[in-house]
This record gives structure tokens, sequence and C-alpha cells, in this order.
């Protein structure tokens, strides 16, 4: 992991855990399982040791248990602090890919507000640099999830309707 990139709570203007409308949804976090094995499975073992759950449910993996209520054990407890371990739905809030809407024609992300909730995303105050890292962090898991293919992410100014 850079010096320079944003971790949970780091985003300029962030209040953290002092924040009534957290962004560490524990009961919320899930991946597809493409995502899961590419990234997750190798390091099962040392994710259970923590305490989080692993939940498998049709094409999706839920994580329980990511959160001891002020850190996320993802990054609290990473072997590696180079690599940030976090599902990438973690690495990118306040922002949510729509699954639904990738144009895999033109390879195209589009990136929706996850909620409505965050005081950043109310202010208008997300960094651009940390949009240039969702950015770099989409095209990187997505050419590696989808064999090499190069995407391109579009930021929609609106929240996600699931």
């Amino acid at each position: 992991m850079s010096k320079n990139q944003y971790m949970e709570g780091k985003l300029a203007g962030c209040k953290k855990n002092k924040c009534k409308n957290t962004c560490c949804d524990d009961y919320r976090v899930e991946e597809w399982v493409d995502e899961y094995f590419a990234f997750h499975e190798r390091m099962k073992d040392h994710i259970t040791s923590l305490g989080i759950k692993i939940k498998f449910k049709k094409d999706r993996v839920n994580f329980e248990n990511c959160s001891d209520g002020k850190d996320c054990k993802f990054l609290k407890y990473s072997i590696n602090k180079d690599i940030d371990p976090r599902p990438i739905d973690c690495k990118i809030y306040p922002f949510a890919v729509d699954w639904k809407d990738i144009d895999f024609d033109k390879k195209i992300v589009h990136l929706y507000y996850w909620d409505d909730e965050c005081p950043l995303i109310r202010n208008n105050a997300i960094p651009n640099e940390f949009r240039q890292e969702v950015e770099a962090n989409i095209k990187r898991d997505f050419a590696t999830l989808f064999h090499g293919a190069r995407f391109n992410v579009k930021f929609i100014d609106k929240v996600h309707k699931d």
C-alpha cells in the first residue's frame, strides 16, 4: 500500500468512527464469488481466525464481523501491509459499482454513490485524488477478474439504487 493511499477514514474531512453515518456496514460487506477466489481465498484461514465469518450465498460471498466497532479487521490485522486486503466495495466507499450497468462491449464500469448519508457526499467534498485512486483500483481489479481486459471508469454523481 503506497504511503499516499487513502484508507478507511483517511479521506480529508472524514470524521472516522465519530461519524454517526458509519461507512463500515458490517452486515453488508460482500463480493462476487469470482472476486473472493481471486483476492481472498488464499487468506481464508487468517480471515476466519480474526472472527470474520465468510458465508457463500449463490454467486456472492458475505463477510460478517469485519470490524471491532472502530477498526477494519482486514486492515488492522493485515499480513502484508503493502496490499489493501479489503473487499473492493470497502476500498472504493463511498462509491459503488453498478454490476447491472457494466458495459462489457465498451468496457465501461459505472460508479455511483453508495448512499447519501456520507457527509463527504452531502458536502460534495470527495478529494479528486481519492477518485483517481478508486479508478486505479477498479481498473486493476477488473483486469484481474476479466483476464486482462482494460476497463474505463465513469463516475455517476447520484446514489446507486439496487
